[in-house]
C-alpha cells in the first residue's frame, strides 16, 4: 500500500513566513529589511535589495549598509524615497 504525502500546516506556515518581508523604518535615518536574499545594488543614492517577495529600492543621501547579517540588511543616511515592487511583476515585465 502506498502512503500518500500528508501536508502539515506547519510547514506551510513556514513557507509562507519565509515569503515575508519586514521592513522598519527609523525616523527617515535607518531602514532595516528583513528576509533580504541579495543586495543588488548599493550607491550613496541607492539601495537595491531583493526579499522573498520584493524588489526594495531606497533612494536618499549618503547611503550605506552598516550591517549585513543572514537575511537581514541595515541601511543607513538619509531616506527619502521607498519603492517595493512585486518579485512577481518585475518576472513578468524581464
Amino acid at each position: 500500500m502506498k502512503k500518500i504525502p500528508i501536508l502539515s500546516f506547519f510547514g506551510l506556515t513556514g513557507e509562507l513566513a519565509y515569503l515575508k518581508s519586514y521592513i522598519r523604518i527609523a525616523d527617515n535615518t535607518e531602514a532595516i529589511v528583513e528576509n533580504c536574499k541579495q543586495i543588488c545594488e548599493c550607491t550613496d543614492v541607492c539601495v537595491r535589495v531583493m526579499t522573498g517577495s520584493f524588489e526594495v529600492e531606497i533612494w536618499g543621501a549618503e547611503l550605506m549598509l552598516s550591517n549585513y547579517t543572514e537575511e537581514c540588511v541595515e541601511i543607513h543616511g538619509t531616506i527619502e524615497q521607498i519603492k517595493l515592487t512585486s518579485r512577481r511583476i518585475r518576472e513578468r515585465e524581464s
